[in-house]
């Protein structure tokens, strides 16, 4: 039986005003505030901020989030119970009574393989139903449990972070990670240390990878940290908006100051985000990253964005995203967005996807493994192995470096790979905060006109 730790499993008694599936967020934690923390240990650190707890918990259910995040529904309603205090006092906690079985006996016990990670969204629950078999099957041959937590990678590195000591030997992280994004793995002070102690190798056995990771040179030259797959940044462009111009295809032209106030851009979207922000200084330096500011007109999650398009937009149109002659207000002209949700556009769209000429900026998906437990070594290998290489390329549309899945032709997807030495120099850390900070400065600077108003392109 798999065994999750990070999740407590609680056995409730059902309260007749308990909180409902169909309930909203915003509806629980208006009713019941000490919910609040039960959403952000599940990994919904947002919901801490109560204004983000109206605009957006206000449209989700509980039953919806549970799906999204791949929550048991009655485990999550168990422990919202448990905090609004509509549980009976006969109520046990699960966790506790496991607890309470696995102290020590006398006999020798295995560890169990831990692994921790953000995932992202489009394949956290296929990735994860499929791990679910696998790790049963594995804990049936070897009497080893797995012990996982991979959230969606919106929710940020915080939560992996809080899990981690200040000082850490390799014997106190989990066994393996699974992760999207540079943030933490490249700039966390613990796991440079750790790294420089060779507390990490890639297991993956790949003596090489496919074409299309080869040509873009995604194999850590010291087998450090195994690239299993990158998230690419793509344009989506709006032809009702765009009016009669040629459509942009590199990211120059993106740059240009003709398309100021006119991209959305992710910023919810962290490690794609931050990939965004270095594959944009390393080709333009800080000048770059200022027009990439005052290009933005404003943070628009891709399937907001994809469904406002396709709802309708009278032709024509200028550079000014919410400008056009007719469009749409909230609509942009350029999009910068996951491959993944090119899938989503109908054939009747004005949307035109777009891999850039000059390579799609990418952030990593990185399988970081601890070097040493040779037993835990089938885990890696189900990890590595084609099947979930098939899932990340298939269903989420994230290009594989497995050797045997050509999946993405590497002529037909360039990227604009920032390079090992670039990620592992020591300057990465400021680098990344010197971005982030121009970014947002630009962004004030810009945005406030002589009214004193923010205009639509504000970063909150």
């Amino acid at each position: 039986m798999t065994s999750v730790k990070y999740f407590r499993i609680l056995t409730v008694y059902h309260h007749p005003m308990s909180i409902q599936k169909t309930d909203t967020l915003y509806e629980v934690t208006r009713r019941y505030p000490a919910t609040v923390e039960v959403f952000v240990r599940a990994g919904l650190r947002r919901m801490a901020d109560e204004e983000i707890r109206r605009q957006y918990g206000s449209a989700i259910t509980l039953e919806a989030v549970a799906e999204a995040q791949g929550i048991e529904l009655d485990d999550l309603s168990a422990r919202l119970r448990r905090a609004a205090g509509l549980v009976s006092t006969g109520a046990r906690d699960a966790e506790t009574d496991r607890s309470a079985r696995d102290e020590p006996d006398g006999t020798d016990q295995v560890r169990p393989v831990r692994i921790m990670g953000l995932v992202p969204c489009p394949i956290r629950v296929p990735l994860t139903n499929t791990l679910d078999d696998f790790a049963r099957r594995f804990t049936e041959d070897t009497g080893i449990e797995v012990d996982y937590n991979l959230q969606a990678a919106y929710t940020g590195t915080e939560w992996m972070e809080e899990n981690i000591p200040a000082d850490p030997s390799p014997e106190e992280i989990p066994d393996i990670f699974l992760s999207a994004g540079f943030r933490m793995f490249f700039t966390d002070p613990r796991f440079i240390e750790l790294r420089a102690r060779g507390a990490f190798s890639d297991r993956s056995g790949w003596k090489t990878h496919n074409a299309f990771g080869r040509v873009n040179d995604l194999m850590d030259p010291k087998a450090r940290f195994s690239v299993i797959s990158v998230v690419p940044a793509v344009f989506m462009v709006n032809r009702n908006v765009l009016g009669d111009r040629p459509v942009p295809r590199s990211w120059e032209e993106v740059l240009s100051p003709e398309y100021e106030n006119s991209l959305a851009l992710p910023i919810g979207d962290f490690d794609l985000f931050d990939a965004l922000l270095l594959g944009v200084y390393r080709r333009f330096g800080l000048p770059g990253i200022e027009q990439l500011a005052r290009n933005m007109y404003r943070s628009l999650h891709p399937a907001q964005m994809i469904a406002g398009a396709q709802g309708g937009g009278a032709q024509g149109g200028s550079a000014q995203g919410g400008g056009a002659s007719g469009s749409p207000p909230d609509q942009p002209l350029i999009t910068i967005m996951p491959w993944f949700f090119t899938r989503t556009v109908n054939e009747q769209s004005p949307l035109i996807p777009v891999w850039p000429e000059d390579g799609a900026l990418a952030a990593p998906v990185l399988l970081i493994t601890r070097s040493d437990r040779p037993e835990i070594q089938p885990v890696i290998d189900f990890l590595t192995g084609l099947p979930v290489s098939r899932i990340l390329s298939r269903l989420g549309l994230f290009p594989s470096t497995h050797p045997e899945n050509d999946d993405f032709p590497a002529e037909s997807s360039p990227l604009q790979w920032p390079g090992w030495d670039f990620l592992l120099s020591p300057e990465l850390p400021e680098l990344l905060e010197l971005t982030t900070s121009v970014f947002q400065k630009t962004v004030a600077e810009r945005t406030v006109g002589a009214t004193g108003v923010a205009q639509p392109g504000g970063v909150k």
